[in-house]
């Protein structure tokens, strides 16, 4: 595929900001620094088209917390300027990317996000399900922390033909590299860590799609070389289903290995899945039972819901007993 094109000036303009800012303002959870944003709302859009403008952007400086649920995780937040700066980035350059991806790629996309993947599992299993079969489930070990800044470099610089354009995006890149996150992260215990050159910041909206673009070769690989037909990730996370089980087993030595390529490698969670186990994925447990494909929440999911909505559950209990019981069973489809 010839790189493309892409003009760095022709998106930098106030009205561009202003709807990156006004798409995303929804998605801010802390309300007091939109309050303090709009404050001096022109300043602020003028600072950041100036920065864009005048090509002085340093990657900003991240507010770094851990979060606790599903797991400890590092996470690593910007204000609300380099919250737009990021936003306009990915909205106006790594868009361009999408075209690259294959249609069973289903993260962070425009319709093709997880409710999409969970149409098309369900999809796949009804063409299987009068057969038997076998699901390769992979999981890479610590995913985001071990993406390498020069490989992820190398494969923006073959995609995308713009030096103003490639030069903002690995400023971003490298942004995780500043020594204040390694002095934080070193007085952390049970989390992975992020060596010079490594990792991307989880929370970043770049990240989602750089984290897309880093095992776009292997989902070709998969789909093209290998020829497997029913194939579904999501960011780290994905399946191959075939009736083959030695076929599956001979796919995952050549996945580890082009894995290996990018310095990336599978944990533990890696499996292969007789039809009669069924398969948890995006948040639901998938199983076909007498050639009908069943899906249910995953007993994660069910607790996480019944822990934030307790209180609501517990109104429903209270004068809607019948719809309480279906409610508490998670049953989906």
């Amino acid at each position: 595929m010839r790189r493309i094109k892409i003009n760095y000036d022709d998106y930098i303009t106030i009205n561009n900001i202003e709807f990156v800012y006004k798409k995303n303002k929804r998605n801010i959870r802390n309300k007091n620094k939109i309050i303090l944003f709009e404050d001096y709302y022109s300043s602020n859009i003028s600072n950041i088209y100036e920065v864009l403008k005048n090509k002085t952007y340093d990657g900003g400086k991240y507010n770094i917390f851990c979060i606790y649920e599903p797991k400890k995780r590092l996470i690593m937040s910007q204000d609300i300027s380099n919250k737009i700066i990021n936003h306009f980035v990915s909205t106006y350059y790594l868009s361009y990317l999408d075209k690259i991806f294959i249609n069973s790629n289903i993260a962070t996309r425009c319709n093709k996000g997880s409710s999409y993947g969970v149409k098309l599992l369900k999809k796949y299993l009804n063409e299987v399900k009068y057969n038997n079969f076998y699901i390769l489930k992979c999981d890479i070990n610590k995913y985001f922390y071990s993406i390498s800044h020069n490989k992820l470099k190398d494969m923006l610089k073959s995609k995308i033909k713009s030096n103003n354009v490639l030069n903002i995006l690995f400023t971003i890149i490298d942004s995780t590299n500043k020594s204040y996150i390694k002095s934080y992260i070193d007085k952390e215990v049970d989390i992975p860590k992020f060596r010079y050159g490594y990792g991307l910041p989880i929370g970043n909206m770049s990240s989602q799609i750089f984290a897309i673009l880093y095992l776009n070769n292997l989902d070709h690989y998969i789909k093209e070389k290998l020829k497997i037909k029913y194939y579904i990730r999501y960011m780290d996370d994905f399946i191959l289903i075939h009736e083959d089980k030695e076929y599956l087993k001979y796919c995952l030595k050549k996945i580890k290995k082009e894995l290996e390529k990018i310095e990336l490698k599978l944990n533990n969670k890696t499996v292969i899945i007789p039809k009669r186990e069924g398969i948890n994925f995006l948040g639901y447990r998938f199983k076909v039972i007498n050639n009908k494909v069943i899906v249910f929440m995953s007993n994660k999911n069910k607790r996480k819901v019944k822990k934030n909505h307790k209180n609501y559950l517990g109104y429903i209990k209270v004068y809607n007993n019948k719809k309480y019981k279906l409610y508490k069973k998670m049953i989906v489809l």
